[in-house]
């Protein structure tokens, strides 16, 4: 569930749900942790419904600028 588009969530998809998919690998694969994250399944689909993460964490300090602004234009909603 980590990687599904919110579009994919409301039952109306198109191939640009495997860019979002592929923005939530880049952040997983530069930071070590997921941008969509909870304690239950249920919760984790709500986060991504939502469509917000950040680059709070320490390791995105030393991120370029330019895989961070990459990765937002992946995760964006529609």
């Amino acid at each position: 569930v980590l990687y599904i588009a919110p579009e994919v969530l409301q039952g109306s998809y198109d191939e640009k749900c495997d860019i979002w998919s592929c923005g939530v690998l880049m952040y997983m694969m530069l930071s070590g942790v997921p941008p969509f994250y909870g304690a239950t399944r249920k919760e984790v689909m709500q986060k991504i419904s939502k469509g917000k993460f950040s680059f709070k964490s320490k390791v995105w300090s030393i991120i370029s600028k330019e895989a961070k602004e990459l990765i937002e234009k992946m995760l964006t909603l529609n």
